[in-house]
């Protein structure tokens, strides 16, 4: 099995972060706003974590890449703890697991590809 160049795996690895950080918004904002506590408190609290490594992922810097993957293991678990607690945002949660895996395995696959070269 032929993987993707380095090009192909940076793309696949951006698009999927900045997803995640689109889905997570439209979410908190739109999708299923939280009830009982202010959106704004929980947009700092989901979003802004995603933030923090996005000027090297943009750059494709090989640590920042990396501590993106990491983050995304935490929506990861979000999503799973969504999917099966409350049928109401099932659907939701399977798209943020698939999502989240897509960052993590994407961006596993580019730091593959930029430590060979």
């Amino acid at each position: 099995m032929k993987l993707p160049n380095q090009k192909a795996a940076y793309w696949l690895q951006l698009l999927s972060y900045l997803s995640l950080i689109g889905f997570i918004t439209a979410w908190i904002t739109v999708l299923s706003p939280p009830q009982s506590f202010p959106i704004a408190l929980v947009l700092i609290t989901c979003v802004v974590p995603l933030l923090l490594p996005l000027r090297g992922v943009l750059y494709g810097r090989d640590k920042p890449v990396n501590w993106a993957a990491y983050l995304s293991l935490l929506y990861f678990i979000h999503g799973t703890m969504e999917a099966v607690a409350d049928p109401s945002t099932r659907l939701l949660g399977i798209i943020e697991i698939i999502i989240s895996l897509t960052v993590f395995f994407s961006a596993s696959l580019y730091i593959r590809h930029v430590s060979k070269h």
